[in-house]
C-alpha cells in the first residue's frame, strides 16, 4: 500500500502501530492495543493486513519509503563522494530528528528477526529493486572508501550517527547543525581511504 493509497483508517493503523512498537517493542504490542489506539476494531486491521507480521513489515516499508524520499532530495549531479556522503548523513540525521517514532521503529526492526534478513540482502546486493533505494550502499562501494566488508563500512559510517540520535531522543544531548556536521565528519573519517 503506497502513501497515496492509504485511507484514514489504514493511516491510523500505521501510526498507532509505529507509536506503540516504538514505545513497547514488537512483542509488547498486541493487535488489540493497536486497534484501540487507531480507533478501529481489531477486525478492521485484518482487512488491510494478513497478520501482525504483515503489519510490521508494512509499517517498515512505509517508513523506509519516507526515509528514501528524504534522501533522494539531496543528490547533486557532479558532487564528490565526500560531498554526497555528507549530504546523505546530514539529511538522514535531520530526518530522524524530525521523525523520532520512525527512528525508534526502524532501529527495532533492523535489530530483530524481522529486519535481519533484509539487512543481509542489502549488504550483499540481493535486495531487488532500484539501487536509488539504497543510496548509501552504492556510495560506500566508491573509490573514496576503505576496502572493508559492507557490514563493517556500514557500522563505521552509521554507528556514531545512531548513538547520537539515541542520545538526542533521550535528551542526553541536543543535536544542532554544528554537531550534525561534526558527526558527519567523524563518520567520513572512519570510512574514507587515507
Amino acid at each position: 500500500m503506497t502513501e497515496c493509497e492509504l485511507t484514514d483508517k489504514s493511516r491510523a493503523i500505521y501510526e498507532a502501530a509505529s507509536e506503540l512498537i516504538a514505545e513497547q517493542g514488537f512483542h509488547g504490542t498486541p493487535m488489540s492495543q493497536i486497534a484501540k489506539r487507531a480507533g478501529v476494531g481489531v477486525g478492521s486491521i485484518y482487512r488491510y493486513f494478513e497478520d501482525k507480521d504483515d503489519l510490521i513489515h508494512a509499517v517498515h516499508a512505509q517508513a523506509d519509503k519516507r526515509m528514501t524520499a528524504a534522501l533522494g532530495t539531496v543528490y547533486v549531479e557532479g558532487a564528490s563522494e565526500k560531498e554526497h556522503f555528507f549530504c546523505l548523513v546530514t539529511t538522514l540525521t535531520r530526518h530522524f530528528i524530525d521523525n523520532p517514532i520512525e527512528f525508534k521503529f526502524m532501529e527495532q526492526y533492523y535489530n530483530s528477526p524481522y529486519g535481519i534478513q533484509m539487512k543481509r540482502e542489502k549488504f550483499f546486493d540481493e535486495l531487488p529493486g532500484d539501487p536509488a533505494e539504497r543510496p548509501f550502499f552504492d556510495l560506500l562501494k566508491g573509490e573514496s572508501f576503505k576496502d572493508l566488508p559492507m557490514p563493517t563500512l556500514h557500522a563505521l559510517a552509521f554507528g556514531p550517527l545512531i548513538f547520537s540520535l539515541r542520545d538526542h531522543h533521550s535528551e542526553i544531548q541536543r543535536l544542532n547543525d554544528e554537531l550534525i556536521d561534526q558527526i558527519a565528519e567523524g563518520c567520513w573519517n572512519a570510512v574514507r581511504k587515507n
